[in-house]
């Protein structure tokens, strides 16, 4: 299968050694304005978005967003090496930049000295307001702070699935709170709460906020998340919080919250 040839020039690492080391079909599974998402055979999926930091720590960026534009849901999609194939279209990330996305790749993350960004109160979706999100939120909050398993995954599991969107506000929350954690405290993520949650996620999200999930839990974020981390100052954590606050509808304000209020229960 060939087609109209296009680049891949910024990629996961561990996406890149995943495609490389397996023998995965798939199909388009969603196709939007600015990305395209790709489901293999074995459930997980690949982004695909325009030029810029990498949106998810499964993404790879294309060099010329409109060749995606010919892409439709259910189209195939193979493997070759190096290279991906849909009808009409090959892209190749052999020359593209490999992200390390874990929390340990790359630039030092400096534990307790992370600058906590600037947060307003309210600035997330309304769904974290209601009494369920609520609820969910002071018991992760609850858990954290007392490094408490059983009150992480109950407020965990019941951030999943809140809100709407294909990342439910209560999604990212936890992505944002498991991002801190990984940072400061990665010592609460246990087998335990992580196979639990993991689980949860399977069944009580989207597709798409599952696979944000289940990359947190293993420690691995979007370059925006990333950045915030590695600040190393209160003016670049801020910088970095409102370049992220900035990313959908409220997906990067409501994993934002998350943050917070993982640095506020770790610093109780």
């Amino acid at each position: 299968m060939t087609g109209r040839p296009g680049d891949l020039v910024r990629l996961s690492a561990q996406i890149a050694r995943r495609l490389e080391a397996s023998e995965l079909d798939g199909r388009v599974h969603s196709v939007f304005a600015r990305a395209v998402n790709v489901e293999w055979s074995d459930g997980s999926l690949l982004a695909l978005h325009g030029p810029g930091p990498l949106l998810a720590p499964f993404a790879a960026v294309i060099d010329d967003l409109s060749l995606l534009s010919a892409l439709r849901p259910g189209m195939e999609v193979t493997l070759g090496p190096h290279r991906l194939r849909v009808p009409g279209l090959t892209l190749s990330w052999a020359r593209a930049v490999r992200v390390d996305c874990s929390v340990a790749g790359g630039r030092p993350i400096h534990g307790r000295a992370i600058p906590a960004p600037p947060i307003a109160p309210g600035d997330h979706a309304p769904g974290l307001d209601s009494p369920i999100g609520v609820g969910a939120r002071a018991t992760l909050a609850a858990g954290i702070g007392s490094r408490d398993a059983t009150r992480l995954i109950a407020g965990a599991c019941a951030l999943l699935g809140l809100g709407e969107g294909l990342t439910p506000a209560g999604d990212d929350c936890l992505v944002g709170a498991l991002a801190v954690l990984h940072a400061i405290d990665a010592g609460a993520l246990e087998p335990g709460p992580v196979t639990a949650i993991a689980a949860a996620a399977a069944a009580r999200t989207t597709a798409i906020g599952r696979e944000f999930v289940l990359h947190a839990l293993a420690g691995r974020f979007s370059e925006p998340v990333l950045a915030v981390l590695r600040a190393r100052s209160s003016l670049e954590s801020a910088r970095a919080a409102e370049r992220l606050r900035g990313l959908g509808a409220t997906s990067g304000a409501d994993t934002l919250a998350g943050m917070r209020l993982a640095w506020d229960a770790l610093a109780a």
